[in-house]
């Protein structure tokens, strides 16, 4: 990054010198009003120079051609090149005919060297951004691979012989008493928890139907196995169960929430959940009470993968919030669509 900030002053400096250049200032400074004078009109020639390049770097670039805005953007980009013109061939006069009343330095540059040259700085910022998102896009896209590799390797070392796997639960579920319903519906529970993890969740995006009963089954699951003391609280309304989503995009702020959940006797222990969904946008919010000296609480991979998911596969689609104040702690996620 450092580097790069470098070869952009570089490029910077090395235009403005070619601007002095195309301009060839002829004058002669043989007294101390002179040489301020000179120095004066070089800071000028300096200050418009870079507003020119300001202008079309913090303005043209990102406002009209990063959003496709060609039109608007040739036509912002000549306003600022031609008042770059005007404003380099009247500031000579200006400073030294109603500033110094002085002798004015002498160029060569005509309007159109100073248009021309106005126009090739611009659009060589221009093809320098297009060239840094391009190589940026390349980027993120190498390690959005990595990332999918890396978790295919780790799906397929998770997969120890599913079908066994689940005719051992199906044998286990047959063994538990008619009368224990609650064993037997957690044991369900955990059966369709791990047919989704194994078969329904390696896809990039899935129903935000099935991601909400994935959602219900665990804390249900969680629910019983929590102490009487700690409260669960789970509130989801959505409009359109067919909003896709990545799966198991909420579930690293879940667990981490059933993990840390303060457990005392003094004091309320809750884990809220809440999840909207309307017109393709997504508003979730996971909240839990946990210990003052709780410290893990904010970190984790769990959480670190999340956020790193969160930001390869929505990029400026999403907001994350999370904050922990005294004896709460609190994520806030919207998804855009």
């Amino acid at each position: 990054m450092a580097l790069k900030r470098y070869t952009y002053y570089l490029l910077f400096f090395a235009a403005y010198i070619g601007a002095l250049v195309i301009e060839k200032p002829v004058y002669s400074v043989n007294t101390v009003q002179a040489c301020f004078s000179y120095m004066f009109t070089v800071i000028i020639h300096f200050g418009i120079f870079t507003l020119m390049l300001v202008a079309s770097n913090s303005l043209l670039i990102p406002y009209l051609l990063a959003k496709n805005r060609f039109g608007l953007y040739f036509l912002g980009l000549i306003a600022v090149v031609l008042s770059y013109t005007i404003l380099i061939g009247h500031y000579n006069g200006f400073i030294h005919g109603t500033l110094f009343h002085d002798e004015p330095i002498d160029t060569s540059s005509t309007f159109w060297e100073n248009f021309v040259y106005g126009v090739c700085c611009s659009v060589i910022t221009a093809m320098l951004y297009i060239i840094q998102k391009w190589a940026d896009q390349q980027e993120q896209m190498k390690n959005s691979q990595i990332n999918q590799l890396q978790t295919e390797l780790k799906y397929l070392r998770s997969q120890i012989n599913p079908h066994f796997l689940f005719n051992g639960l199906n044998t286990v579920y047959g063994y538990i008493d008619m009368g224990n319903r609650q064993a037997r519906d957690m044991m369900v529970q955990f059966s369709d928890l791990l047919r989704y993890n194994l078969y329904e969740a390696d896809v990039d995006l899935i129903e935000l139907e099935k991601e909400i009963k994935y959602l219900k089954n665990y804390v249900a699951l969680q629910k019983a196995r929590s102490n009487d003391n700690v409260e669960v609280s789970l509130k989801i309304n959505y409009q359109n169960g067919n909003v896709k989503v990545a799966p198991l995009i909420f579930m690293a702020f879940v667990e981490n929430a059933f993990k840390y959940v303060s457990r005392g006797d003094s004091g309320r222990n809750e884990v809220s959940i809440v999840l909207n969904e309307e017109d393709g946008k997504i508003e979730f919010t996971c909240e839990n009470s946990c210990d003052e000296e709780t410290e893990a609480v904010t970190g984790g991979i769990g959480l670190n993968n999340a956020v790193r998911r969160l930001e390869l596969l929505y990029r400026d689609r999403y907001k994350l919030n999370i904050t922990k104040q005294e004896n709460r702690y609190q994520v806030n996620l919207t998804l855009m669509p």
